[in-house]
């Protein structure tokens, strides 16, 4: 079966599952399909060095993201000065300019102290949520868009059309929740205001919502498991194999328990992985708007 098709079977069960089974959907991508995939490309990502010239360097800066995204500081000072610099580090180490670095760092501090002043809830989407819904959807397009304008058939341009309009349908098709809504009843409850908000006589924008997150996450995730034979992520040592499932199936034991627990266990790895495919991301999308077709309607507007 080739590529092409694997994928467009891929995006249509995971729009189809999304829409009658949102919560589902989201919570067995995030917890049976997403650990796996971050420890295999942090294994893939490490055999590679990052795609930076110093990796030692952005595992520490990594860290120190993870840190300041996971422990609250108690001042709006402490957090401004703290996010500014984890902005600045981080732009640094992906070799942005000065000014960019500059830049990055001035709004990392806005971002740190409104999260002080105003509260959390806001921040935690802002560089939680966002980049990594960005990570799941945006990327994937990037990296699908990038392999149809390599190639030379048209074909390969059929995925990403399913992807855009896999996205759509949560926009125009109404999504419902054939399951019991356990999880998101459980989740809302602490942010009921903002939920409210979300909830319209005849649609449930909410619902919506998390049968997009739930497509997103899940073909994201399958879409690195389809490419084992071009990223070769499988022949790795047995030592690192034995290790990766062992960790793999510690975090499925902890959703067992407690569904909170092992979203508590699998978010540093989520965050994690996001921030350590930086660089190759950033290699990606300046790839990308270097191809002759890009930069020709660059110069042509």
């Amino acid at each position: 079966m080739s590529q092409v098709l694997l994928n467009l079977l891929a995006i249509t069960a995971c729009a189809v599952l999304a829409h009658v089974l949102p919560e589902t959907t989201l919570l067995g991508a995030y917890a049976i399909l997403g650990p796996a995939h971050y420890l295999t490309e942090i294994s893939w990502l490490h055999d590679r060095q990052y795609f930076v010239k110093r990796p030692r360097a952005l595992l520490l800066v990594a860290l120190a993201a993870l840190v300041v995204m996971l422990v609250r500081p108690h001042t709006p000072e402490a957090a401004g000065a703290l996010f500014a610099l984890l902005g600045g580090l981080i732009a640094a180490g992906l070799g942005a300019r000065f000014i960019a670095v500059g830049a990055t760092a001035v709004v990392s501090a806005l971002a740190g102290v409104t999260g002080a002043v105003y509260g959390w809830f806001w921040v935690a989407v802002l560089v939680v949520l966002v980049p990594t819904l960005i990570h799941v959807f945006v990327f994937t397009g990037m990296f699908m868009l990038t392999g149809a304008m390599r190639s030379k058939r048209l074909v390969e341009w059929l995925p990403l059309l399913a992807l855009a309009l896999g996205a759509l349908s949560f926009l125009v098709i109404p999504t419902v929740d054939l399951g019991h809504g356990l999880f998101k009843t459980a989740v809302m409850q602490n942010i009921a205001y903002e939920y409210t908000h979300l909830s319209m006589p005849g649609h449930d924008i909410a619902w919506g919502l998390v049968g997009f997150l739930g497509f997103a996450y899940a073909y994201h995730y399958l879409n690195w498991f389809l490419k084992t034979g071009l990223l070769g992520w499988h022949r790795m040592p047995l030592w690192r194999l034995v290790l990766l499932t062992t960790t793999w199936v510690v975090i499925l034991y902890a959703y067992t328990q407690d569904v909170f627990f092992g979203l508590l266990i699998s978010l540093p790895l989520s965050l994690g992985h996001v921030l350590l495919e930086l660089p190759l991301d950033v290699l990606t999308a300046r790839r990308l708007l270097s191809t002759p077709f890009l930069r020709h309607r660059s110069t042509a507007s």
